[in-house]
């Protein structure tokens, strides 16, 4: 039977939600192809790796596969792109999957066009569907940030496929009981890789969090963005409430173009588009200009004095007040009980 795997990611605050998103849309084109396709999952890890069991508990609480293939190798201890495209290059060496589909996160991102150009296999990256049909992948994926949408039909003539599937697409799927019991079966490889294979370029000496102000917005996982009601002397507060939330800081516009803040920090149609779990709109209307950015946003907290303001009807919680006096409240309580403590 014909497989589509799964490539499980467990960086470092890495939430589970986005493995947990990718195996439930990936299940969905198994079960469309029952009588020819298997659903499997591939774990990357280090032999003895204590958070191994955790992850992958965490990771099938929705939806557990038939099959997970554990790649074993001390040089995958930590991420980098070499380790992942020769372990993954291994064992498409020993099976042949269908498709391989993980989660657009930045190492997805990383090492899958990598695999795909060095294989010479099709790529389709940040799908927000995909499907099989005969001997060809269809993929939905959004354009000008999400203001248009393009179906694209991919020929697989007999090989493989690599997808990235948009994190926050889905959402968290629910907990299936009916699967609570069943486990998976279980492949483990040591794999037979010299070390000479995985690139020694790159040493990892330490991790550093960046500052609020220095996180990529396309990588964040929490923006808190203010606008004009904040005004310049606001951009202060949003910086600190963004450290002290573990979140980076955006910007309206309006704010950019008053050079309250650098124009890398731009959300919007003119700017960049994000799709972090949590969006803090802080003294932002609204408009369209700004709203195309953040429509992948799994969910929205808007802060306004203006009951009226268009923010409201995207948000998922509004909070009617100067944004300003509710960060100083926000600052306060959690420079008093820090998030995580």
């Amino acid at each position: 039977m014909a497989e589509l795997w799964v490539v499980l990611q467990e960086q470092e605050g890495l939430p589970p939600e986005y493995n947990q998103e990718v195996l439930a849309e990936a299940q969905e084109v198994a079960v469309q192809h029952a009588e020819r396709l298997q659903l499997c999952a591939v774990q990357l890890r280090a032999p003895f790796s204590p958070s191994a069991e955790a992850s992958i508990e965490e990771a099938f609480r929705t939806v557990i596969p038939e099959r997970l293939y554990v790649l074993q190798h001390p040089a995958l201890e930590r991420y980098t792109t070499e380790g992942y495209v020769a372990a993954l290059r291994w064992l498409l060496r020993e099976r042949t999957p269908v498709l391989i589909v993980t989660s657009a996160t930045a190492n997805g991102q990383d090492w899958a066009p990598r695999l795909a150009a060095q294989l010479g296999l099709p790529f389709v990256a940040r799908c927000l569907r995909f499907s099989l049909e005969q001997d060809a992948l269809s993929s939905l994926r959004a354009l000008y940030g999400g203001r248009a949408y393009v179906q694209t039909r991919t020929r697989l003539q007999r090989q493989p496929a690599l997808v990235t599937f948009a994190p926050g697409t889905r959402g968290t799927p629910p907990a299936s009981r009916s699967q609570a019991r069943r486990w998976p079966e279980i492949i483990t490889y040591e794999l037979p890789l010299p070390i000479e294979e995985f690139s020694l370029r790159l040493q990892s000496l330490a991790i550093e969090a960046p500052a609020a102000e220095e996180v990529e917005l396309e990588a964040a996982e929490k923006i808190v963005a203010g606008g004009r009601g904040v005004g310049r002397e606001g951009f202060a507060e949003i910086a600190t409430f963004a450290r002290l939330l573990g979140a980076a800081v955006g910007a309206s516009r309006v704010a950019t173009d008053r050079g309250w803040v650098e124009p890398e920090r731009q959300i919007g149609a003119t700017g960049k588009s994000v799709s972090p779990r949590l969006y803090i709109a802080c003294g932002i209307s609204g408009a369209a200009q700004h709203t195309s950015g953040i429509r992948e946003a799994q969910t929205i907290i808007a802060i306004n004095p203006d009951r009226n303001a268009p923010i409201f009807a995207l948000a998922d919680l509004g909070l009617l007040g100067d944004a300003r006096e509710i960060l100083r409240r926000a600052i306060q309580l959690l420079e008093e009980e820090p998030v995580g403590a």
